[in-house]
């Protein structure tokens, strides 16, 4: 093995100056180092996206959430939630009223301005247990506290919804719902006034947009619940990507008109999408990898035609055909190793630079101010043996070329 290696290296170096590599082979290094360079970049970004979606999801709603087939929701918390909180798994538990409602301010600017709004009732001691509410508001995490109280019903707008709305610190905003039984010739609401207390703001344009903060006290008189109801129940379990389990686990020992719902199960269409995203693009990135193991196959072909003279040299003095298979094999892999060191070099680098540095993106399109990236090893080793593989086999058929030689023939003719 070490005769073939050693010729293989002498084959791979140029014919008039030793120590440089030929232009076709620093071409196909080239094509490989930047087609495992972008896998890597790629992958690690869609990686980036996918963890950011995760992390904003679980964070502004509940990992798991039980609700309650009754209209009037639950009533009785108190022991629920302690049947809940009986799993090992289950690291908090909060009630919730979920409801929707328009929302109307702006008007000293002009006509008033309405938009369509998710009103969450929410238990300012309890929510921090489930979701980590008090991270995004503005402009300090102590206006939670300040949900209790007062005579005015006090609100939290998501930081789109109060722009739209043209809403302040301190302005009122009016809250309308439908009050009573709904009828095709006439629909009763109810209206009531609140005041804006702060804003959140997660970077999520679906939730900043439409959601908003009220004491669950407020939230149950405005919507008729009673004392101590919700219309669900918030659940925060130690590991989220076990929350399908916790969830299932949770509906066993409850009532048969209670059932559970969890974040994979509602936003499954959306992360199959970035899975099968991922790996179009990797099938597609790829096929550049796969056009410098074309370059392989055509540099081995050719040297294989310009070394017959030597080979068949080599055949008569007892190098078996083993070793010629080798020493081509061997090229094949140097080229396709030079390639991935390199590669992977380049795209390791490019991803701790975006991970210290950041690349500025639109936020207002996207849910995040910088690209996000996240290098998972399973990956970076999936592109690092696949390109190898490739590269093996790209030296396969030259090298069985370059073995079947008759060396009397070429001594002969040559």
């Amino acid at each position: 093995m070490q005769f073939a290696y050693y010729i293989a290296r002498r084959y791979l170096r140029s014919r008039h100056r030793s120590g440089f590599l030929n232009r076709s082979s620093v071409l196909a290094i080239i094509g490989i180092t930047i087609g495992v360079a972008v896998l890597h970049i790629v992958l690690a970004v869609m990686n980036g996206f996918e963890a950011e979606m995760r992390r904003t999801f679980v964070e502004n709603m509940p990992m798991v959430t039980v609700h309650n087939t009754a209209p009037e929701g639950f009533t009785g918390l108190g022991a629920l939630m302690d049947t809940v909180a009986e799993d090992e798994d289950v690291l908090g538990v909060a009630p919730f009223i979920r409801k929707e409602a328009i929302v109307t301010g702006g008007s000293r600017f002009g006509d008033p301005r309405n938009k369509g709004a998710v009103i969450w009732g929410i238990e300012p001691d309890l929510i921090d247990t489930v979701q980590p509410l008090s991270k995004y508001l503005l402009p300090a995490p102590e206006i939670l506290a300040g949900l209790h109280g007062g005579k005015v019903p006090r609100v939290i707008l998501g930081s789109d919804l109060a722009n739209n709305l043209y809403a302040a610190v301190g302005d009122t905003v009016i809250l309308t719902t439908t009050k009573g039984e709904f009828k095709a010739d006439r629909i009763e609401a109810e209206s009531r006034k609140s005041v804006v207390i702060g804003f959140f703001e997660t970077g999520m344009y679906e939730f900043d947009s439409q959601f908003a903060y009220m004491d669950i006290e407020q939230t149950r008189d405005f919507f008729g619940y009673g004392p101590e109801g919700a219309s669900l129940l918030g659940v925060k379990v130690k590991d989220m990507m076990q929350a399908d389990l916790v969830a299932d686990r949770i509906e066993e020992h409850l009532p048969s008109y209670h059932y559970t719902s969890n974040w994979m199960r509602l936003n499954k269409e959306l992360f199959q999408w970035i899975k099968t995203e991922k790996a179009v693009m990797f099938l597609l990135l790829g096929l550049i990898i796969l056009i410098a193991g074309f370059n392989i196959v055509g540099i081995l072909t050719m040297m294989v035609g310009e070394r017959r003279r030597e080979i068949g040299i080599l055949m008569s003095m007892g190098t078996s055909r083993s070793q010629i298979l080798g020493i081509f094999l061997f090229n094949g892999i140097y080229l396709g190793m030079m390639g991935v060191v390199i590669g992977s070099g380049v795209g390791l680098l490019a991803i701790a630079a975006l991970d210290k540095f950041g690349f500025p993106i639109p936020g207002n399109v996207y849910f995040l101010d910088t690209i996000p990236v996240l290098l998972q090893w399973s990956d970076f080793t999936l592109v690092v043996v696949l390109t190898l593989f490739m590269s093996v086999v790209a030296g396969l058929w030259p090298s069985y070329e370059a073995g079947r030689l008759n060396p009397m023939e070429i001594i002969r003719y040559e």
